[in-house]
């Protein structure tokens, strides 16, 4: 936060990104794209938006064993959204640990082995609608589908072994660790301390059996995830001539999960804008629609998405860190 530097070079990628995108188009139009939305689309947006903040704050309830209140964990999660916009390759997902510590007194192992989990979750999830996806729609004009629909396949499968394998390997890793002749420093010492304790919390987790109905709840997060941007693109492009059949659900699945994974890149504009931008122009420029629609959708997509989850985001973070905050 005292070093400059990374924060002008990402006010240098979102300046130039913006001004080689708003030279791609007629600012006039964004403007009366913006103003002609449809506010019952927009609504849909955000009920499906919180549902899938419900849905997840469920998901963590489970892997955490019931022992976080429900209320507490969803307030949780939408101040970790607030974070995931804002910082680069998804450290925002730490702000979920510091605040489960803090607030609700978990060990912090037991909020790393619950993100770690998830995150896999989402992975084992999205990998079906991806395939699906690929199969309903194809690809764009430089990849084929069968190999996007092989890397969905072969991603889903990867995340699952990765999740079935954690709990062997980190006890490994542990053992080999312990039975070292040499003797460790007080850093290695609590480094292997921490790491038993993360891959007990993850073997709770696997002995409790709450895997299939984690699954299960991913889905919702994931079809609540994507399915409220649906509506937000479609409110959106509905007074440009769109209809949901033209749109198509899976076609714009496709174009968010490609602009989304930016998010996991270093290089990152201020609160993801210009690179969200550039990669969802790209993405639905590829998919069939024109350049010029590809890019009034994406900012106006990401700009009414940041505000909604900003409002939301600021003001659980203010409740769940005030001053009186109970902890339990």
């Amino acid at each position: 936060m005292r070093c400059w530097g990374p924060w002008l070079a990402a006010l240098a990628v979102t300046g130039s990104i913006f001004w080689y995108l708003l030279s791609q188009i007629d600012p006039a139009n964004l403007i009366d794209t913006a103003v002609s939305m449809q506010p019952r689309h927009l609504w849909v947006f955000v009920v499906l938006l919180l549902a899938g903040v419900v849905a997840r704050a469920t998901r963590f309830w489970l892997l955490l064993g019931r022992t976080v209140p429900l209320t507490l964990l969803t307030l949780i999660v939408m101040a970790r959204n607030l974070f995931i916009d804002l910082l680069p390759a998804r450290l925002g997902e730490l702000s979920y640990v510091y605040l489960l510590t803090n607030r609700a007194g978990r060990p912090a192992e037991d909020g790393l082995t619950s993100m770690f989990l998830s995150v896999l979750f989402d992975v084992v999830a999205i990998a079906p609608l991806l395939l699906v996806a690929v199969l309903v729609v194809g690809s764009g004009e430089n990849i084929s589908a069968p190999t996007l629909a092989a890397a969905a396949i072969v991603i889903g499968l990867v995340a699952f072994g990765l999740m079935k394998a954690a709990v062997p390997i980190g006890g490994s890793i542990v053992d080999l660790l312990s039975q070292s002749s040499t003797r460790p420093s007080s850093w290695q010492s609590k480094g292997l301390r921490f790491i038993a304790h993360t891959v007990s919390a993850l073997h709770d987790v696997e002995r409790r059996h709450v895997f299939g109905q984690v699954l299960l709840i991913s889905m919702v997060v994931r079809l609540c995830k994507f399915g409220s941007y649906y509506f937000l693109v479609l409110a959106i492009m509905g007074p440009l001539g769109y209809t949901p059949e033209s749109l198509g659900f899976f076609r714009v699945f496709l174009g968010v999960v490609s602009a989304e994974l930016v998010a996991v890149f270093p290089i990152h504009g201020i609160g993801g804008f210009g690179t969200f931008e550039a990669a969802w122009a790209l993405s639905f420029s590829q998919l069939g629609f024109s350049t010029e629609d590809a890019i009034l959708s994406g900012i106006l997509a990401h700009a009414t998405s940041q505000v909604v989850e900003y409002s939301l985001g600021g003001c659980a973070l203010l409740y769940v860190m005030r001053p009186r905050a109970t902890r339990t």
